[in-house]
C-alpha cells in the first residue's frame, strides 16, 4: 500500500496533478529484460527423484524444457551449464571448478537448438556456483535490468569464490542485476547459500521438493526475471551541497540514492515557467525493507527557501517496484501570490531525499524528470468538466492478448476502447497506456482471475495522467479467487481532458487537465510462502474511451522580464479544500480508438534534441516487440458488474 502525504502552499494539489513529463518511451513497448538461466548439471543431479520417475537431471532437463516452451518468441534468454564436462574425482577437480558451459548466449532464444542441447546433457562433475555466477554475469549487457536464474541441488563444491561474495560483487556492478535461485531438493545449508545469493543481489529465493514442482518454479521465476521496471535516463550525480547542485534541462535523467541520503539539482527558470519535477526509485524485489519514504523540496535564486515540499511512502517496498514524488512550481507566474524570494527568474534547486526507515547501504536507481511549462497567453480551449466518463456498456468484442510493459518508460500501448488480456505473475507491476486528446476521457476496470493454489497477497491497480500524477488507485486482498477493481463497483475514470480541469476543486478532476498518455498500472504482490501458482493470474482489463478531439490551450513563450501585476495567465491552485458532489457522468459507448499521429499541444522542451534524435526516438517507437500470449482470460459475465465471486 502506497499512503500519499501533501504538505506546502496552496498549489500543493496542483502539484500533485502536473508532475512528471510525459517522456518518450526509452524502449520498444513490452520489451522484455534479458536473463541468463544456469543449470546444475553436477554428479548429484544424477540421484533419484522423489518422484521415481527418473533422476534429478531428467527432471531438470523436463522443466528446462517446458519453461523453453513457455518463452516469448522474442525473449532474449541465454544458458549456461556446469558439471556435465568432467567427472567428480579428485584427479578432476581442477578442470570441473572450471567446467562451466555457455550453451547459448543472450539474444532471441532458438528454442529447437537450446532443447536439443539440454537433452544432451549428462550430470557428472563438480558445483562451481561462484564461477558460474561470473561466467553468466559476463554474458549479460552492461547496463539495463537484468537476471540470472540460477537452479542447483546442492552448494557450491568449488570455493573459493564464495557465492555469496561473487553475489555481492555482482550487485556493485549494477543495482539492476538480479538473481533469483531456485534449490532443488536442497539441504539447510545449500538453501541457506542459495538463499544469500539471491539477497545480496534484490532476487528471489524458491524451493523446489520434485520435478512437479521445479516444472512449475522455474516458469515461473524466469517469465518474472523478464519484466522489471527498466529505469532509464541520461546519467546525472546529484550532490550533498545544495549550491553545487548540477543545472539540468528539461528531459529524464538517472541517479542512484543511499537509503538515507539528499541528492540536490537545479534548473534555471523564466519569467513566467512553470516546472514539474519528479523523482521515481525504483526497488528490487526483496527489498531489505517495507516501508520507504522519497521527499522532495525547493529552493529558489541564492538559497531561498520556498516553503513547498511533496512527499511520498511506500509500505509494501519489500515486493518491489516503484515509487514516484512529484513536484511543481509557478512561483514565477504573474499573480501566483508566492513569496518574494522565490517569485523571480533564476536557478532553482530540488532537493531529492530517499528516506528508508531501518537504514542500510543499497543504493537503487532513481528516475529524475523535469518539465518546463510556460504560460498560456491566448485561449485555454473548453472550460472544465465536472463529471467523469462511465462506461454505458462493456467493450465489445473478444480479449486482445496483450503484454504489459515493466515501467512507465516500457508501458504497452492499448489502441483505445476494448478489452485486453494477459497473465500477471506473483510480484510483478505492470504498465498499459492509452492515448487521449484535448476533449476525450475514458474509464476501466481490471479483473484478477481465480486461481487454485490458495496464494494470498495484495493487488493493486492505478492511473496516472500524462505526467505520471496518480488520479486514482485501489487497493486489495487476493486470496486466490476473481475479484474486480475497483471493489466500489465504479470504474476508475478521468472526465473528458481539458487544460481547465486544473482548476477544479475534486483532485481527479484537476488531474485530466493535460493530454497525451495515461497509464494503467496493475501490480500482484509476492505470494506468502512462495506458494505461488505457477502459471500466475490471468487479468482482464476492460477499457471506455469517450469523446471527440478539440481544440487545447494556446502557449506563449516564458521570459526573463520581472512580472507585471495582471493576473496570472496560468490558473492558479483554489484555496478552498471543499469537494463538491460530481454531477452524474454522462454514459459513453466505447469510441473509435485515438490515433497515436498527434502529440500534446503543451510545448515540450527538451535538452539536447536534434533532429537526428528525433528519428532515432520515432524509429524505436515502431519497433514493437510482442511475445506470444498466453491464453486470454475468460471473460466475465456482464449480467451485472462486477462478475460473481
Amino acid at each position: 500500500m502506497i499512503r500519499r502525504v501533501f504538505a506546502g502552499t496552496a498549489l500543493t494539489a496542483l502539484a500533485a496533478t502536473l508532475a512528471f513529463v510525459n517522456a518518450t518511451p526509452a524502449a520498444a513497448e513490452g520489451e522484455l529484460s534479458p536473463v541468463m538461466v544456469v543449470l546444475d548439471s553436477s554428479g548429484s543431479m544424477t540421484a533419484r527423484d522423489a518422484g521415481g520417475s527418473g533422476t534429478r537431471m531428467d527432471a531438470a532437463k523436463r522443466a528446462v524444457g517446458s519453461m523453453i516452451d513457455g518463452l516469448p518468441a522474442e525473449a532474449r534468454v541465454g544458458l549456461a551449464i556446469y558439471g556435465a564436462g568432467t567427472g567428480s574425482s579428485g584427479v578432476e577437480k581442477a578442470a570441473g571448478c572450471k567446467d562451466v558451459r555457455i550453451v547459448q548466449p543472450v539474444g532471441t532464444v532458438n528454442k529447437p537448438a537450446l532443447k536439443r542441447a539440454v537433452s544432451a546433457t549428462k550430470a557428472s562433475g563438480y558445483t562451481p556456483i561462484g564461477h558460474s555466477l561470473r561466467t553468466a554475469a559476463a554474458q549479460l549487457p552492461k547496463e539495463g535490468q537484468r537476471s540470472i536464474v540460477l537452479v542447483s541441488d546442492g552448494e557450491d563444491t568449488c570455493a573459493p569464490p564464495q557465492p555469496c561474495q561473487v553475489a555481492k560483487e555482482l550487485h556493485q556492478q549494477g543495482v539492476d542485476l538480479h538473481v533469483h535461485t531456485i534449490g532443488f531438493r536442497v539441504d539447510a545449508k545449500a538453501r541457506a547459500q542459495l538463499a544469500c545469493i539471491a539477497q545480496n543481489t534484490g532476487g528471489t529465493y524458491h524451493d523446489a521438493s520434485d520435478a512437479d514442482s521445479l516444472l512449475g518454479v522455474l516458469g515461473r521465476v524466469t517469465e518474472r526475471a523478464l519484466r522489471h521496471y527498466e529505469p532509464t535516463g541520461k546519467p546525472v550525480a546529484g550532490t550533498k551541497d545544495p549550491f553545487a547542485a548540477p543545472v539540468i534541462t528539461p528531459g529524464q535523467y538517472l541517479d542512484t540514492i543511499d537509503p538515507v541520503e539528499e541528492r540536490h539539482y537545479a534548473a534555471e527558470l523564466k519569467q513566467g515557467d512553470t516546472v514539474y519535477f519528479a523523482a521515481t526509485a525504483v526497488f528490487p524485489r526483496g527489498n531489505p525493507r517495507d516501508i520507504e519514504v522519497l521527499d522532495i523540496r525547493i529552493t529558489g535564486p541564492n538559497g531561498a527557501d520556498c516553503l513547498h515540499r511533496q512527499r511520498e511512502l511506500n509500505t509494501r517496498a519489500k515486493d518491489g517496484g516503484s515509487l514516484t514524488t512529484v513536484m511543481s512550481w509557478n512561483g514565477t507566474v504573474a499573480g501566483s501570490s508566492k513569496m518574494k524570494g522565490c517569485s523571480v527568474p533564476g536557478k532553482y534547486t530540488f532537493r531529492v531525499t530517499r528516506d528508508a526507515r531501518g537504514g542500510g547501504t543499497d543504493r537503487v536507481p532513481v528516475e529524475l524528470q523535469l518539465r518546463i511549462e510556460p504560460p498560456v497567453t491566448g485561449s485555454r480551449g473548453e472550460p472544465a468538466q465536472t463529471s467523469k466518463v462511465t462506461f454505458a456498456q462493456p467493450p465489445a468484442g473478444g480479449v486482445t492478448a496483450v503484454r504489459g510493459g515493466g515501467s512507465f518508460n516500457e508501458a504497452t500501448t492499448l489502441p483505445g476502447s476494448g478489452r485486453y488480456g494477459e497473465r500477471i505473475y506473483f510480484g510483478e507491476e505492470l504498465f498499459y497506456r492509452v492515448k487521449l486528446d484535448w476533449g476525450q476521457g475514458l474509464a476501466y476496470r481490471i479483473t484478477f482471475a481465480g486461481t487454485p493454489g490458495g496464494a494470498i497477497t495484495n493487488m493493486r491497480t492505478s492511473l496516472f495522467n500524462p505526467v505520471r500524477s496518480e488520479i486514482k488507485f485501489d487497493t486489495t486482498a487476493y486470496l486466490g479467487s476473481t475479484r474486480t477493481m475497483p471493489t466500489d463497483g465504479e470504474p476508475i475514470a478521468t472526465p473528458r481532458v481539458t487544460y481547465l480541469n486544473r482548476n477544479a476543486n475534486n483532485a481527479e478532476l484537476r488531474k485530466a487537465g493535460v493530454d497525451g498518455w495515461y497509464y494503467i498500472v496493475a501490480k500482484l504482490g509476492v505470494a506468502s510462502g512462495n506458494d505461488a501458482p505457477s502459471g500466475g493470474v490471468p487479468i482482464t482489463i476492460d477499457v471506455a474511451v469517450a469523446g471527440e478531439k478539440v481544440a487545447g490551450p494556446e502557449y506563449g513563450a516564458s521570459t526573463g522580464e520581472t512580472p507585471a501585476e495582471t493576473p496570472s495567465a496560468t490558473p492558479t491552485e483554489p484555496t478552498t479544500t471543499s469537494e463538491p458532489t460530481d454531477q452524474a457522468g454522462g454514459e459513453v459507448t466505447p469510441q473509435t480508438p485515438p490515433s497515436d499521429d498527434s502529440s500534446s499541444a503543451l510545448p515540450w522542451i527538451i535538452a539536447g534534441a536534434g533532429l537526428v534524435l528525433a528519428l532515432a526516438i520515432v524509429t524505436a517507437a515502431l519497433i514493437v516487440h510482442r511475445r506470444k500470449p498466453p491464453a486470454p482470460p475468460q471473460a466475465p459475465s456482464y449480467g451485472g458488474w462486477p462478475p460473481q465471486q
